[in-house]
């Protein structure tokens, strides 16, 4: 049963990040380094429950904006209230789950996103 439920998961995300695209690096990736959830972090957004339902409806949602510049050493947390994951740029927030990251070098990515409207997300990490 536990190995289902693991498999289950795995393709889950799988499937979830496929959908979402592709994320693509540019200008070197950036670094991430896991903080507490409860060490104040300098952009924090949630997602509330009812969004991926929102999303469904054909609502258009832009809880995150789709470029965000920050500087090495800045944090970001993303609280999922929802009851469906969402992922966001290169990271997947599962649901009931809070991801808390600091930046740890300059770098840019970009990817898909389930809480904006455009459907995608650009981080650019400066010096």
């Amino acid at each position: 049963m536990k190995r289902l439920l693991i498999a289950a998961t795995v393709i889950a995300v799988i499937t979830i990040g496929s959908a979402a695209g592709v994320v693509f690096f540019s200008g070197g990736e950036p670094e991430f380094q896991t903080i507490s959830d409860s060490a104040p972090a300098d952009y924090e957004y949630i997602i509330p429950q009812g969004t991926g339902d929102r999303i469904d409806a054909g609502e258009a949602i832009s809880i995150i904006p789709a470029e965000l510049d920050v500087r090495v050493g800045e944090s970001i947390r993303i609280v999922n209230n929802d009851e469906r994951g969402h992922v966001v740029g290169a990271f997947f927030v599962g649901p009931g789950e809070t991801m808390s990251q600091a930046f740890a070098s300059p770098g840019t990515l970009s990817g898909g996103c389930t809480i904006h409207s455009s459907g995608e997300f650009t981080l650019q990490v400066h010096e």
